[in-house]
């Protein structure tokens, strides 16, 4: 990844969002074909910390799209970039003709509907698409962490949260849609089951961390960017059920 792109992202400082976009910004440089234009699609883009610095990508058409337009505001004011735009639209709005990479971070855990979601995928992208998806591990050491906060939605304490994440120097990144708890608990075997009734399948798969993400959640005044590279590591030789997410390579079977 290009060091001019973190001047357009606020994840430098948080280690566990960052290495998402490294990953789906340098699987991008990896697959595109030379001499042509790489059209992405960002789906659920947020404040558009993934989005805009993929404009930094040569020869690059990025569009994010998302459907909350407070979130959306923040991302259109942030964008200094005339390859990168952004829209209010569903994804099932969206034509996919062209879009060879289509990114879905941290989307699909949120969303009732996911099938759906996925069946216009297949049933709409260009056969070479490569579909970029990452989600929290659904039976991992990080959604076990959250249960006590999913909890406390539950119970109507989402404004008691978000106080004491203020004072904790708990920032949100990502999205200012503070009312959207996860909602599907995804693993491997669940997400390749998934997958194959629509002629999809998974290319790659990269396990995502340890416990880094519990100490940002929770414990965010700790410095994370030397723990998270040993935390990572440890994350890769430990068994898959004790990661705490999946960035996934998706596919049209051939």
């Amino acid at each position: 990844m290009k060091q001019e792109a973190l001047k357009y992202t606020d994840y430098t400082e948080y280690p566990c969002h960052l290495s998402r976009l490294e990953w789906i910004y340098d699987t991008i440089e990896r697959l595109r074909e030379p001499g042509k234009q790489a059209r992405v699609l960002d789906v659920g883009a947020g404040t558009g910390n993934v989005t805009i610095p993929l404009g930094l990508i040569d020869n690059s058409e990025i569009l994010g799209i998302d459907i909350h337009q407070p979130t959306l505001d923040i991302a259109i004011a942030a964008n200094k970039l005339d390859n990168v735009k952004f829209r209010f639209q569903y994804l099932q709005d969206c034509p996919l003709q062209g879009y060879r990479f289509i990114i879905l971070t941290e989307v699909l855990e949120h969303i009732d509907i996911y099938p759906e979601i996925l069946d216009y995928l297949a049933k709409n992208g260009d056969k070479d698409m490569q579909l970029m998806i990452t989600v929290p591990n659904g039976r991992g050491p990080f959604e076990i962490a959250m249960q006590p906060l999913y909890l406390m939605r539950k119970m109507g304490l989402n404004n008691f949260i978000l106080k004491v994440k203020r004072v904790l120097g708990k920032k949100e990144p990502y999205s200012q849609n503070y009312e959207t708890p996860h909602v599907n608990f995804f693993t491997v075997p669940r997400m390749k089951r998934e997958l194959a009734p629509l002629g999809l399948e998974v290319l790659e798969v990269k396990k995502a961390y340890f416990l880094a993400p519990i100490i940002e959640t929770y414990l965010p005044f700790i410095p994370l960017k030397t723990i998270a590279k040993i935390d990572q590591k440890l994350a890769n030789i430990l068994p898959t059920f004790l990661a705490s997410g999946f960035y996934f390579r998706i596919g049209f079977k051939k």
